[in-house]
């Protein structure tokens, strides 16, 4: 229902016959309005010819499009490859075919038919929308100027704020090229527009549009990643040669698309969007004040001279402010190319600081990489020849007790090692008040060394306050409060708590009071068939320079245990008996390998 500036009312009816009678070869159906537009010159009583004349200096001669666009409301982009079906699925969400007279002209190839952008209104429920129909405005084949020129327009049409982004694309043709039209919308519409982006499956056959979950399924890892970077949105285009305009399927799947596009959080903008509405604010206030202006004019010079006088002068006046309207359009539109101009070199920049950052960072980061090679190298080469250099002088001693240290036997007689024998039993632990004794079966070598080795000296109270000292080769293992075994050389003075039996039939944790290097060249070394030996009251382990296991250690010598109670042993020599040698060989030897 309409209203006469005197009140009196009309209605579509009227309206449209009205209309029809102006252009008598259009055949309209239906009509969109807005200020200042023909609706008001019909309204107010012009003469069809003005009407006509209006329209002519519109330009809207070759096609009554007399209003595509509703300036006040959020848009629905659609974006994709050229030929991928935006086109078919804006006729389909206006309800109309893909003939001649569709709203969005349709190619039948792959080369663009929307050489520039196209808009139409659309509603979903009471709430109205303008769909815009890009051109390939990504495509690598236009030229840039024309690329500039239509990205601004769009982005002219999106000044209300952005309901969703429809990205369409093939089902079976998702390739690299996709990632044209990504690129472009993060650079014009920023990063955050991908929260009101759907996919939008075009060329859909029978099974999967009537399984969409079968259809999900199918998608190759490219495809997936592509949608959940849309926060798993998607949609499917009806394919009309299965599907025509008016079947049940063909309605579902455009329902289903539009409850995805109302169930985005409200509208998307940016700082480019919003400069752009102010622009548009300010040229629609500045068109209703000339409107204003020439309609005074028109009804005082109607007054004054008559009505054709004032009809020529409004058409006069109407072309200069048109006129204007038009170059402040065109500046605006220059402003915007200028705006993505300055942003497209600003990330090619960018981009370059970022490449040539990286490049030095990689330059960086491969020559630390050689340094720390060439140090592991030095590393290896060191590791090699200390190897080298143990692996000689197996012959010659392993880890060792010092010759002169005392071990108590069962008969309770306290003995220096240098006067042990093989079946000597020997004080190995002490549990629950208990002494315990173990046999010796194997005196790996003793004797006096070629040269002076290393030797710790561990320096400790004992709980009756004496002091003590345990003197054997660095490498050797001693047990700390937590019955863990520890090389001599790792004991820390004040911290390290070793187990010293207290003469009562106890061990007892006591603090390590200090630790010193010694040299000397008597040496012994020796097993128990319980692995362990109290030594200087210090519970220590038999084994040496090996893996810091006692059980593993006591499981690899269970074969030599087992054989010495069959065939004890009578080795006693400088030289390192051949089992321990072969054990100490594949060791070092299995180290250098890990070397």
């Amino acid at each position: 229902m309409f209203c006469y500036h005197d009140d009196s009312l009309v209605n579509k009816k009227w309206f449209l016959h009205t209309l029809n009678k102006i252009f008598p070869d259009k055949h309209l159906a239906g009509h969109g309005f807005r200020d200042g537009g023909i609706t008001e010159l019909i309204l107010r009583g012009f003469p069809p010819y003005i009407v006509q004349i209006e329209v002519l200096f519109s330009k809207r001669t070759d096609k009554v499009k007399l209003q595509s666009l509703e300036i006040n409301a959020p848009v629905i982009i659609l974006v994709g490859k050229t030929g991928a079906g935006k086109s078919t699925l804006g006729n389909h969400l206006l309800r109309i075919s893909d003939d001649d007279k569709s709203t969005f002209e349709v190619s039948g190839d792959f080369d663009s038919c929307t050489n520039k952008s196209s808009s139409a209104v659309y509603k979903i429920g009471d709430k109205s929308y303008n769909i815009i129909d890009t051109p390939g405005i990504f495509d690598t084949n236009k030229p840039n100027k024309d690329i500039l020129d239509e990205i601004a327009r769009t982005v002219q049409k999106c000044a209300y704020g952005i309901k969703a982004i429809l990205f369409v694309f093939e089902a079976k043709r998702l390739t690299d090229e996709q990632k044209n039209v990504i690129d472009g919308i993060s650079t014009f519409f920023g990063e955050e527009a991908f929260l009101y982006m759907i996919s939008v499956f075009s060329n859909c056959n029978k099974i999967n549009t009537n399984d969409p979950k079968k259809f999900e399924r199918s998608w190759n890892k490219k495809v997936r990643m592509f949608v959940n970077r849309m926060g798993n949105r998607w949609a499917i285009s009806p394919n009309p040669d299965i599907y025509p305009l008016g079947t049940s399927m063909h309605e579902k799947c455009l329902e289903n698309l539009e409850n995805t596009i109302i169930s985005l959080n409200g509208v998307y903008t940016n700082e480019l969007l919003e400069k752009t509405r102010k622009e548009q604010e300010d040229r629609a206030r500045i068109a209703r004040e000339e409107k204003e202006r020439r309609q005074k004019e028109y009804d005082e010079i109607k007054r004054t001279e008559g009505k054709a006088k004032a009809e020529a002068e409004y058409l006069k006046r109407k072309n200069e402010d048109d006129e204007r309207a038009r170059i402040a359009n065109e500046n605006h539109l220059n402003e915007l190319k200028n705006d993505m101009i300055k942003k497209i070199n600003d990330l090619e920049r960018t981009n370059k600081e970022l490449i040539q950052k990286n490049k030095d960072e990689i330059e960086r980061l491969v020559q630390n990489s050689q340094n720390e090679l060439n140090q592991n190298e030095n590393r290896i080469g060191n590791l090699r020849r200390e190897n080298e250099e143990l692996r000689n002088k197996l012959n010659n001693q392993g880890g060792c007790f010092w010759l002169e240290t005392r071990v108590k036997l069962e008969s309770g007689r306290v003995i220096r090692m240098s006067e042990l024998q093989v079946g000597d039993r020997v004080m190995s632990n002490i549990r629950n008040g208990i002494e315990e004794f173990s046999d010796v079966y194997l005196i790996a070598h003793v004797g006096k060394l070629d040269h002076e080795e290393k030797f710790t000296k561990i320096s400790f109270t004992k709980p009756n306050g004496s002091k003590g000292q345990l003197r054997l080769t660095i490498t050797h293992y001693v047990f700390n409060e937590n019955l863990s075994i520890m090389f001599a050389k790792d004991l820390q003075p004040g911290e390290t708590k070793i187990l010293v039996s207290d003469g009562k039939n106890m061990l007892v944790p006591v603090i390590v009071d200090d630790i010193t290097n010694e040299w000397y060249d008597e040496y012994i070394s020796f097993y128990t068939r319980a692995g362990t030996v109290i030594a200087e009251n210090v519970l220590s382990s038999c084994y040496d320079d090996c893996p810091p296991s006692q059980s593993l250690m006591d499981l690899i010598f269970l074969p030599v245990r087992w054989w010495t109670v069959f065939k004890p042993s009578t080795h006693r020599e400088k030289r390192l008996h051949p089992y321990v040698q072969f054990l100490e060989t594949t060791y070092f030897s299995l180290i250098n390998f890990i070397a």
